[in-house]
């Protein structure tokens, strides 16, 4: 009996390569992706360079998302094959084999299917672990050798996954042939088949979601408010563009038909009324190809236009080389501060080649109306809306017109002038309380707000006349037992190769790490030193490992879309030979024939990445303000990697459209003459 079930399994396998092959091969890169993932997140060499604990996060949190759509593409595809199976299963009962006999038969197919898979899959992560790992430090910029090495580890995990995952197929496949009768498995590739109803009211909540996920992500305003109401857009266009397939393209699919100048041409009649009967399956597959192509466009435009500006970003975070800010809550003097940063630097060889310097007061604020509050103070529960969340800086004239091109005008005393985001409310402003006459509102043109101003949409910087104006609000923030009232911040620029300047910060850092000693020198005990080039490796760090994980994951998104598109094809292709077959045989030519299907096809799986587009169209907006976050404030260099990316997804579409739609002639027009 064993080598009956071995032959069958050999037969079934070879005459079902064209979509078995594509499943293993599938499988296989998947196991090598994340194979590799763990790999790089047990990699030893990683823990003693800098960034390297990021760069383990990132990995940690792609071995999650690949272990998701793992079991979602796995289970997706293998319903495909197990469809085509269903006629051959059917046909093995009514000859004589038992239940209990097919389904070990199934059950040594997916264990054979699975052995290969994982150790394929295994031995080729294993072989690229090392190039992978290169590829990686190449991205970050990190210069060592890479020994090669076998992570154990890895493969005990690896193994874990994928054998659960195999398992459940496992068992799937077996309980599909024993709840099943012979007739069901002999018609179970044609489900489906019967037209749909039209479903108004899915097809209205089709609408109201994917409108309200537009509308969030077009009218969040700030990149807080934008982290969290990201999430909810995502799950309602999900929801909607699931729903708009299934029913909003069957009610489509009627109007057309119901046109009668349309509906009743050669090209139009068969490719409509075919739609319309399998719409409910198409649905699916359609709904996971948009789905997934939007992820694939998001996800590496993003992490692209973040890699790309990783230098515009570091220099938005931080204005200078070192950056020096400490908090008090009296203005203390701060020429010792000064003077002990520049002895520190000339001692080190360096000559400094700008300085500004300034002493504010910076809060994030509750704005309501033409007040600022502070954002945690008091029981108003409209202070805890992020939508009114402001960063408010207030400084002197002298200190703001010494860090900015922008002259001031004549400021009299209980007067400022309001730089802000938007031109501010009214002709008085009152910060927790303190009412000062506003000269003037200006918004500002060019990049006058960046850095860490823009964690929030709005920004308003108060220009007040000198410090006593300033200690007006200080004596409310200290009765309301606030700390750290005044922010005192010296920023230098130096001389230098990016070594010699790493170096030079690095001193200075060490100079200010007594926190007892700066109490005693300066009145300090909160000073902090952050210079760019140190920082500069972490963000590489970061930001090349966003880079390397989202092509990972576009590269798995994209096959998982390729292999559904292919799929898809080869179902419909066995599902409508025999239907063209009849239309010939009743008077079709085979030029009518083939320009129906070239119809049907195009209409079908143009709506997709037709839909995709639009959803990451809609997303813009929610997607710059979130990369803000990161301090990406370069739009048009996002437009450019969206666009980009989107040439490139659609061309290589094309390409997966065209070879698959031979397939699909190659089935339906060739095998039956």
């Amino acid at each position: 009996m064993g080598k009956l079930y071995i032959k069958l399994m050999t037969t079934n396998i070879k005459n079902g390569k064209r979509f078995y092959f594509p499943y293993i091969l599938a499988g296989a890169v998947i196991v090598v992706l994340f194979y590799n993932m763990m790999a790089i997140y047990y990699n030893n060499g990683l823990s003693n360079m800098t960034g390297g604990q990021d760069i383990k996060m990132i990995m940690q949190f792609g071995t999650v998302v690949v272990v998701i759509f793992s079991f979602i593409f796995i289970f997706y595809t293998n319903s495909f094959i197990m469809k085509r199976r269903k006629k051959d299963i059917g046909i093995y009962n009514i000859l004589g084999m038992e239940k209990r006999h097919i389904a070990m038969e199934i059950f040594i197919e997916t264990m054979v299917i699975a052995i290969i898979v994982i150790v394929c899959g295994l031995f080729t992560g294993i072989l690229f672990d090392k190039f992978l790992m290169m590829l990686l430090y190449k991205i970050l910029g990190f210069e060592t050798s890479i020994k090669f090495t076998i992570s154990v580890t890895s493969i005990c995990n690896s193994l874990i996954v994928f054998i659960i995952l195999y398992s459940l197929t496992m068992v799937y496949n077996v309980m599909q042939v024993k709840l099943s009768n012979p007739i069901e498995l002999l018609r179970g590739g044609s489900v489906g088949e019967k037209e749909p109803k039209t479903k108004i009211l899915m097809a209205i909540i089709g609408f109201v979601c994917i409108g309200t996920g537009y509308y969030i992500a077009i009218t969040t305003e700030d990149p807080l408010g934008a982290i969290m109401l990201f999430f909810v857009a995502v799950v309602l266009v999900i929801i909607g563009t699931y729903s708009l397939f299934t029913a909003g393209s069957i009610a489509f699919l009627k109007i057309l038909r119901n046109n009668k100048n349309y509906y009743y041409k050669k090209k139009h009649f068969t490719a409509v009324s075919g739609m319309i009967y399998r719409m409910k399956q198409n649905a699916a597959g359609l709904s996971n190809i948009c789905i997934l192509s939007t992820m694939v466009l998001v996800m590496v435009s993003a992490t692209v236009c973040i890699y790309i500006g990783e230098e515009d970003i570091i220099d938005n975070r931080y204005k200078s080389e070192i950056n020096i800010t400490c908090h008090s809550e009296q203005i203390e003097d701060s020429t010792k501060l000064n003077g002990i940063v520049e002895n520190t630097i000339k001692e080190n060889g360096r000559k400094i080649t700008s300085i500004y310097k300034k002493n504010s007061i910076s809060l994030m604020m509750c704005m309501d109306g033409n007040e600022f509050n502070l954002y945690n103070d008091g029981n108003d529960t409209k202070q805890y809306d992020f939508s009114k969340i402001s960063y408010v800086e207030l400084l002197v004239k002298e200190d703001f017109e010494g860090i900015s091109d922008i002259k001031t005008g004549d400021i009299s005393e209980n007067e400022v002038e309001i730089y802000g985001t938007s031109e501010f409310p009214g002709n008085e402003v009152k910060i927790v309380g303190q009412a000062f006459k506003v000269n003037k509102s200006i918004i500002p043109d060019g990049n006058f707000f960046s850095g860490d101003t823009t964690m929030v949409d709005s920004c308003y910087v108060v220009v007040a006349r000198d410090y006593n104006e300033l200690e007006k609000v200080a004596a409310i923030l200290r009765d309301k037992k606030h700390a750290g009232i005044y922010q005192y911040e010296f920023h230098v620029d130096i001389d230098g190769t990016n070594s010699q300047k790493k170096d030079c910060g690095n001193v200075v850092i060490k100079e200010f790490a007594d926190k007892e000693n700066n109490k005693t020198r300066l009145g300090y005990n909160d000073i902090n030193v952050v210079t760019k080039e140190n920082h500069r490796e972490t963000f590489y760090s970061l930001y090349g490992g966003l880079f390397f994980l989202g092509i990972f994951l576009g590269i798995m998104f994209l096959m998982i879309t390729v292999l559904i598109i292919f799929y898809k094809q080869i179902s419909e292709g066995y599902e409508d030979k025999e239907r063209f077959i009849i239309m010939e045989k009743v008077g079709m030519s085979k030029k009518d024939v083939k320009n129906s299907i070239r119809s049907q096809i195009r209409t079908v799986f143009l709506l997709p990445i037709a839909m995709a587009i639009i959803h990451v169209a809609a997303a813009f907006p929610m997607i710059k303000r979130l990369l803000m976050l990161f301090g990406m404030f370069n739009s048009g260099l996002f437009i450019k990697c969206v666009l980009i990316t989107i040439g490139v997804f659609i061309f290589i579409y094309i390409i997966v459209f065209m070879l698959t739609s031979r397939t699909y002639y190659k089935i339906v027009g060739e095998e039956n003459r």
